[in-house]
């Protein structure tokens, strides 16, 4: 379940590291205003759609980063390098500095639990190991 305080935290995020008022991110995804205002008051959830216009719009905007609670090694939103030391992530829910991994290939020893697969036309197919 998405947590709404915290994709409106990295929404905020993402206006500020681009510096763009809620009215100029909207025009930039491509939605009216309102549904960006509603989503920052908590009157509406997000809808994939949404999430998705996001994540096409900002190159450096990851779903893991964007949807997740936290953040892992393996995810590199480029919008939010630190800027004292171009090689470090930062958190932002907990603000603790993360190492940026530039391989693609990125293997981590977490055991992976679900694989979601998003389509253009807003579907998506869940993928869980074999057991």
């Amino acid at each position: 379940m998405l947590n709404n305080d915290n994709f409106i935290s990295r929404l905020e995020i993402i206006m500020k590291k681009n510096q763009l008022s809620a009215a100029a991110f909207a025009e930039r995804i491509g939605v009216q205003r309102s549904s960006v205002s509603h989503i920052l008051s908590k009157r509406n959830k997000p809808s994939l759609d949404f999430i998705l216009k996001i994540n096409n719009s900002f190159n450096e905007v990851t779903l893991d980063w964007l949807l997740l609670e936290e953040t892992s090694k393996a995810i590199k939103p480029l919008a939010y390098l630190d800027e004292k030391n171009e090689n470090t992530l930062i958190d932002p829910k907990d603000e603790s500095l993360i190492s940026q991994n530039n391989d693609e290939n990125f293997v981590s020893s977490n055991e992976v639990t679900e694989v979601i697969k998003f389509y253009k036309d807003g579907s998506f197919q869940t993928f869980l190991p074999r057991t």
